[in-house]
């Protein structure tokens, strides 16, 4: 089933539902074009390059402390478009998340709320492909906050993960695929990028972002690459 199809059932029946929030409505009524198909060439996407810092990785009971994301169009990094947002999670943090994170309750508390968040991000999602470093964080994080404040089960959206990127990659060369070879640090030193500071919502957005291009490089015929080739 194509890719088009689906996102785009799921699309024009959530539009259908009465009373839809604000913030989802224009979301899904202000697209100025269906959601991207599968024969879309990659040159003509735009792409919102993202990442979430969290408490945990279990959607269902962590929460999101951290939003960053930039925009690529014409296959080129906007860095006028790098918005780092944080998140007021309501909770005290643990140490681990601390350490982990860089991020104190104090800073937190300057935060805005998930909902006001989440307002800002459908607004920068609105028309273009998501890309992210291992999907499960940002898809479950993304529906789970949908679920709580629009009471629906999935946005529809087209995600991109940089490291199923590869690993197909390497299954389609038969290269054996090394322990940690697919984290984001990992995959930066083997396409030649510089190191760069992780854990960091913004800067791993980047870091991503950085990456997502040197794979479409490596592909090579990027003026004829089609989304269907790389997801």
């Amino acid at each position: 089933m194509r890719l088009r199809f689906l996102t785009e059932y799921h699309r024009k029946k959530l539009l259908k539902k009465a009373h839809l929030p604000k913030p989802l409505s224009q979301y899904l009524s202000q697209l100025s074009r269906p959601l991207a198909d599968n024969v879309n060439l990659i040159k003509d996407l735009e792409f919102l390059v993202l990442d979430f810092e969290t408490t945990g990785f279990d959607a269902s009971k962590e929460k999101i402390i951290s939003m960053g994301y930039t925009v690529i169009k014409n296959l080129r990094i906007l860095p006028q478009t790098s918005t780092h947002i944080l998140v007021n999670p309501k909770q005290v943090l643990t140490e681990k998340n601390v350490a982990i994170h860089q991020l104190t309750d104090e800073e937190l508390k300057q935060g805005i709320s998930l909902e006001s968040a989440m307002d800002r991000l459908l607004l920068a999602m609105t028309g273009r492909v998501i890309i992210v470093h291992f999907d499960n964080v940002e898809k479950g994080f993304i529906n789970q906050a949908c679920r709580q404040l629009y009471r629906i089960n999935a946005l529809p959206m087209v995600m991109l993960d940089t490291l199923k990127i590869e690993q197909k990659k390497r299954q389609q060369t038969q290269q054996q695929i090394k322990s940690g070879g697919l984290r984001l640090f990992a995959l930066r030193e083997k396409y030649n990028l510089p190191r760069y500071n992780a854990h960091n919502a913004i800067q791993d957005a980047i870091a991503t972002a950085e990456l997502f291009l040197a794979q479409i490089e490596y592909m090579g015929k990027k003026e004829t690459l089609k989304l269907k080739q790389i997801i």
